[in-house]
């Protein structure tokens, strides 16, 4: 399994054509977010406080959030890895170009930059955002950005967070792992294009795990 880290209260441990508008802010600053026990500790819950009007595509990041722009999208696929999966929702949240998830003072648990996405008929998401920094709190840790998924059916559990290619915070074990997934991998090599926004791919393979819990790679 590849090496992930649960956050415990107060503790460290593709371009889509025609596609909707992006939503954006999806009145973000009028959320609460709640969190609830995984039985190893508390996690955000993202399936508690869904916004009505979400899409495939989401600014995760305002336009004036300082730090390099990134642009990630995919395809979420069922568990055979082929067939798209529609009705998914992801909600994601990540710390900012300095390595905080709050600001003036740090909180884990209430990120300024969240927000959820959900798939469509032919599986695709876009999320456009800044790359973060490694977090103020643990700096060996690989820059990232935390994943949650649920849909009908399926209760909100943890999917690998997204890494980025060249993180020398990435174990060598961890590279190894990953690289025998392919286009499945977390880890996202991103590519400045012309316009100066970076872009990377990530196919995401559904393997519903129990609540709370990490999905098996």
């Amino acid at each position: 399994m590849i090496t992930r880290r649960i956050w415990i209260a107060l503790a460290l441990p593709c371009a889509f054509i025609q596609s909707p508008a992006p939503s954006d802010a999806q009145g973000k600053n009028h959320i609460a977010l709640e969190s609830r026990s995984t039985g190893r500790g508390y996690a955000i819950c993202g399936s508690c406080t869904v916004p009505r009007d979400i899409t495939s595509r989401l600014s995760l990041a305002p336009a004036d959030e300082p730090g390099d722009r990134v642009i990630l999208s995919g395809i979420i696929y069922k568990s055979d890895g082929v067939t798209p999966d529609s009705g998914v929702t992801l909600f994601v949240y990540q710390a900012d170009a300095g390595g905080f998830y709050h600001r003036p003072k740090e909180d884990v648990f209430h990120p300024r930059l969240f927000g959820w996405l959900r798939t469509s008929g032919d599986g695709k998401y876009e999320i456009r955002t800044v790359k973060p920094a490694p977090e103020i709190l643990a700096p060996r840790e690989p820059a990232h950005i935390h994943v949650h998924v649920f849909g009908p059916g399926m209760e909100e559990h943890f999917l690998h967070e997204f890494w980025f290619q060249g993180d020398e915070r990435i174990s060598h074990d961890d590279l190894v792992k990953c690289s025998a997934l392919g286009t499945f991998s977390p880890i996202v090599k991103l590519r400045k294009g012309d316009d100066g926004i970076q872009r990377g791919v990530r196919n995401i393979r559904i393997k519903p795990a129990p609540h709370w819990r990490y999905e098996e790679n």
